[in-house]
This record gives C-alpha cells, structure tokens and sequence, in this order.
C-alpha cells in the first residue's frame, strides 16, 4: 500500500528507555466501579463503561467517575463497542441511545455540546438492525473522527462495514472484502483506521484502512485484529496468528516499513491453552516501547500483560510484584486497556473474586524514570545502518561525558542474545558491530532484535533491528 508520504518508519527509532521504569516508583490508583477502556494522552481522564446497565463514564480526579447518560442496556437490553477518548479529554465516543430511545448509534461527547449522534442518516445502504443502526470503537485524538461499524440489512458482502464519521463529512463506509468488517481506532487526525476485515472463509484478519485503501497486515486463518494505532499511524498493535501454532490467537505489532508493514508477534504468557486461549495488545506509547493488553489463559480467565523489548510479556500481577506493589486482594485484573502518550499511566479492569463479580477499574502510574524520558540522558543511541541488515549492521553510541555503559542485543522474548561492550567510554561518539551472532558463535535466526544501551545510573535506551536472510 501507499504511504501519504515516502516516510520509512524508525520504528522505535527515536529514543526509548525501555527498562527505566524499574528505578522509578509505581502505584496504584483504583476509580471505582466500572469498566475502564481508554485513557488520555496525559493520562488525566479516563473512560469506560459502568457495571450492569453499561453506561458510558468519564473520570477525572477532580470529578471522579461521572456517567454520561445514554445508556443503552435498560432500555434496549443491548450495548455493543467501548468508550474511547481524544488526546486531550475533551471528547468520548461511545454506543448511545437514540434521540427517541428507540435505537442504538454511534456517538461522540464533549462537555460542551453533550452527546451528538453519527447516524442517522447513514450511508446509502444502511440501516436499523436489531434496533441499532451501529456501534462505536474508537476516536481520533484530535476528536475529529469517530469510527466502528454500521449495519447494513439485507445487503450482499457482509451485514456489518467499518465505519468512519466527522461532523463534516457524515458517516462513511470504509468497505469489506468479501464479508463483516469493524473498526476499532485511528491515529491523531482519523487518516489512518485499523480495525478486522472477514475473510472467505470467516475470520477476521487485521486489517489498516488509508488512503480510501484497506489493507490486511496479515492473512490470519484466526479471530484476530488490529486494536490500536499510535498518533502518527507508523505503529499498530493488536493480535495475530500462524496456521502452524494451532490457530493460537497471539499478542502483536506492526511497524510501518516504507510501503510495507513488518509484524513481530508478542506472543502468549507461559500456560495458555492452546488452541482456547489468546492474547490481545490493546495499547501502545507513542514510541512502541510499551505495549499493554490481555492474556486469556482459556476462554474462562485473563490477565493484563506489560510487554517491552527487554522484558518481553510479563503478567503485570508479576510486574506489580516486582515493584514491590500490593494489589488489592479482593480483585484481579482482567485487561490493561489502555496507556498515555508517555507510558507513565495505563488503566484497566479488575474484577471481585467474589459474586457478584462486578468489575473495578484502576490506573497504574509510574513516576520518576519511565518508559519515556523528559530530561536529557548521559548517552544516545543511534539508528544502526544498515537497518534491515544481514549479515552485520553498525550501532553508533554517543556519550555526552565519560562513564560506564553497557551494549546488549535482546531478542522479542526479551533473551539477553549477545553483549557487544561493558565497561567505560569516553565522551563521543563510538560505532559497534553486530556480526549477527550469539555469545556461542552461531548465527541466529532472521526476525526482529533490539539494541539495548544502558549506562551506570541503570537509565537505557533501545532501538528495534531486523536481520533477514
């Protein structure tokens, strides 16, 4: 496919501190009852849906949760996408109930206006079905666009089609292949939506729509999506799958690659059952060094998951632990949902032990050092040329003073693969060479590995390589 520009993504080229998190202090916020799905760039505002009647809510720690109203689950006995949120806050968009209370629609909030609604009127061959004319997945950051799907009764090539509204342009139909289609996010300004496209033979297959094109990112024989996309529509995350692992439903990201979009597939924490369980990426930083979403060890039960380049997946029960957090005891989390712009706030769902089982959302906040940094470091890490290489590629490093640092090469399981030097470097700087070997001498495999530079204070920065044959 056609890039808007010819933009070769520096996929996690710009400069992350992947492990930093460790030296900083992490905590737990809980909001209350409720559903949490989305959070703001900054972190400040939260939304979800409330237990039982699935009313749409909007936190803030000023306000506390605060529902919207609109709810279509008393009145309809249905409700359908999830609360998303803009950059700033400032919109939601959400499933709502209609003006008369007699349907379901797609629609977007502000404190200003309230609810609006996408549809009616709908595109040429929409329609009501099941007292819906659609639903709601996701909303630009701007909060100029909010997508989903629209239902299209009694028509060929799918009763449901990915949806793209604004309030100047109406809805939009952005088309199947073959079948079913939905979307389920769009970057910063609504040009770049991802979401599923069905296959013959009735999967979904992750899918990106740009450029009035739709694009699989893979062919998957699997239930299996694209959930979310960075601001810059340059990194995509959600699930994928390959025919040799049983159909397992795998947590997974994309990078833009020129025209093309390269997938490194996250994986499944250590006991899912295959071929019931999957994971699923619901979020990603804006720099891809963070990736959050859920791991369902069997349809019956899920845990969110953290993953970075270094660590790779990790339960984030695990992750709290070794933080030295106390989760509270009555709950356990099911999904983490969503992360700001930095990576220093991501929210989720927990759930009672007990009946009723109702659901609590939360936010886990890491201060101090994290995924991002907003001060200078004693060290860059540059772009290693070539990139894709094979069979060795170049890794500059440059030191802003004298002081200890070490350079490592991980792979996506976060395997400490090789270590290229440790121990001092002078201020300037220095270029390493990776022969694409391990400590033992053997080549390794083609795929995605990550450099990873980190100096004596413990601060790192990493960068994603790709070695092909």
């Amino acid at each position: 496919m056609k890039a808007k520009k010819p933009i070769i993504l520096a996929a996690l080229a710009a400069l992350m501190l992947v492990c930093a998190a460790a030296q900083g202090q992490v905590s737990v916020e809980y909001l209350g009852a409720g559903a949490a799905t989305a959070i703001s760039a900054d972190g400040s505002v939260v939304v979800g849906n409330s237990d039982c009647d699935y009313e749409t809510f909007r936190w803030t720690s000023e306000t506390g949760i605060q529902l919207l109203g609109r709810a279509t689950v008393p009145v309809l006995g249905t409700g359908a996408g999830g609360p998303d949120v803009s950059d700033d806050g400032q919109f939601v968009s959400a499933s709502i109930l209609g003006r008369d209370e007699t349907y379901m629609t797609p629609g977007r909030w502000s404190a200003d206006s309230g609810w609006e609604e996408t549809m009616p009127p709908t595109p040429p061959d929409g329609g009501l079905m099941d007292n819906a004319y659609g639903s709601a997945w996701g909303i630009s950051g701007d909060g100029s666009t909010v997508v989903g799907l629209y239902w299209r009764p009694g028509q060929p090539g799918g009763s449901a089609h990915a949806l793209s509204w604004t309030l100047e342009g109406g809805p939009v139909d952005l088309g199947g292949t073959v079948g079913n289609s939905r979307a389920n996010d769009c970057n910063a300004d609504g040009s770049v939506v991802v979401g599923w496209d069905e296959a013959p033979f009735g999967y979904w297959m992750p899918t990106i729509w740009e450029d009035d094109v739709l694009t699989h990112l893979t062919e998957t024989e699997a239930w299996c999506m694209a959930d979310a996309v960075t601001p810059d529509g340059n990194i995509i995350v959600g699930s994928s799958a390959a025919p040799e692992e049983g159909a397992l439903r795998e947590a997974a990201v994309w990078y833009r690659n020129g025209d093309t979009w390269d997938e490194l597939i996250l994986g499944t924490l250590p006991g899912t059952i295959i071929p019931f369980g999957n994971a699923l990426a619901r979020d990603v930083s804006d720099d891809g060094s963070i990736i959050v979403g859920y791991n369902a060890w069997n349809p019956g039960y899920s845990v969110g998951f953290i993953w970075t380049p270094a660590t790779g997946m990790m339960d984030v029960m695990d992750y709290l632990t070794d933080h030295g957090v106390t989760f509270d005891p009555s709950l356990f989390i099911v999904s983490l949902n969503g992360i700001s712009s930095d990576g220093r706030h991501i929210c989720g769902i927990a759930m009672q032990w007990d009946p009723p089982n109702l659901y609590e959302s939360f936010i886990i906040h890491l201060e101090g050092p994290t995924a991002v940094s907003e001060t200078p470091v004693a060290l860059q890490l540059g772009s290693n040329y070539p990139n894709p290489f094979n069979p060795q590629t170049t890794i500059p490093v440059i030191m802003d003073q004298d002081g200890r640092a070490s350079l490592d090469i991980y792979d996506t399981a976060g395997r400490l693969v090789r270590t290229l030097h440790t121990g001092m470097l002078n201020e300037g700087r220095h270029e390493f060479i990776w022969n694409g070997r391990d400590f033992q001498g053997n080549m390794v495999p083609s795929g995605t590995y990550f450099s990873r530079i980190t100096d004596g204070s413990g601060r790192s920065l990493s960068q994603r390589m790709a070695l092909v044959k």
